[in-house]
Parts: C-alpha cells; sequence; structure tokens
C-alpha cells in the first residue's frame, strides 16, 4: 500500500466519522479536511525525499547480474570441482547488504569478493559471517584504504 493510500485512508475514516457524527459537522469537518490536506502534503514530500534514494537500492536483476559478471570474474580461476554452494549464513546478507551499497564499487567489490571466498572449497572456511558485518560499517573511501592492506609492501611511518 503506497503512503498515498494510507493517507487516503486515513483521510475517508476522519470524514466517516464527521458524517456519522452530523452535530459536530461544522466543527470537525473543516479541521478534518485541513488535516487530511496537511497528510497529502507530507505524504508527497516524505515521497519527493525518498525518490533518489529509491534508484540507488538495487533490486533482484542487479544483484543477479552483479553475481553473474563480478562474482563470476573472481572464480574464473577456480577449478570447477572446488566451486560450492556458500553458506547461507555469508552469501544471504551479503546480497542483502548488495541492495543498498550495490552502487558504490568500492564496497561491492569487497562483497563480490567475500561471495566468491565463500563459493571456493579452498578458502570458504576463511569467509566467515562477520566479514559481512564489518564491510557494512565501511564507507566507501574506507574501504579503499583497506584495499591498500591487500599486497604486502612496505608503508612509510
Amino acid at each position: 500500500m503506497t503512503d498515498e493510500s494510507k493517507v487516503r485512508d486515513v483521510v475517508d475514516a476522519v470524514t466517516g466519522v464527521v458524517q456519522a457524527v452530523p452535530v459536530y459537522q461544522d466543527v470537525v469537518q473543516p479541521a478534518a479536511q485541513e488535516l487530511g490536506k496537511a497528510l497529502q502534503t507530507v505524504a508527497k514530500s516524505v515521497h519527493l525525499a525518498l525518490a533518489p534514494v529509491s534508484a540507488l537500492v538495487w533490486g533482484y536483476d542487479q544483484i543477479k547480474d552483479f553475481v553473474a559478471t563480478k562474482v563470476a570474474e573472481r572464480l574464473k580461476n577456480v577449478a570447477e570441482e572446488n566451486i560450492v554452494t556458500p553458506k547461507p549464513n555469508v552469501a544471504g546478507p551479503a546480497l542483502e547488504s548488495l541492495r543498498y551499497t550495490g552502487h558504490e564499487n568500492s564496497l561491492s567489490e569487497l562483497y563480490a569478493n567475500l561471495i566468491a571466498a565463500s563459493m571456493d572449497k579452498t578458502t570458504a572456511a576463511g569467509a566467515h559471517p562477520a566479514f559481512v558485518e564489518i564491510i557494512k560499517q565501511l564507507t566507501p573511501d574506507e574501504a579503499k584504504l583497506v584495499g591498500l592492506f591487500i599486497r604486502p609492501r612496505a608503508f612509510p611511518c
């Protein structure tokens, strides 16, 4: 049910009360109409404010494409017999988190690495469910910084 239809239901309920109690019609009806208009205005404002965010939330098709490309790319050098079904407590939360962070390349790369690691029999034991929660806490810039530590090298003090 949309916000606008919820608002209309509230307005209809208030109107029903006003019609059922005609003694107060002159007093309540104008207030109910103003309340209905105000609620519609608020609902429209909320809808407008959330519209840009809703475009960023990934749906099933975007996540499926992500798995078919990014995760498959990471598994291309893994022997077919070593590819296993990932643990649901790793893959499920990781895929769910992609709904909200998939548009951030640095974060989606970390999720792709985690999902791919959970699907490789040789690395699956190291794909801990807590890694999903750690990635959730990172900003895109922090994810880039974490990426610097992947290859061993000297860091000046």
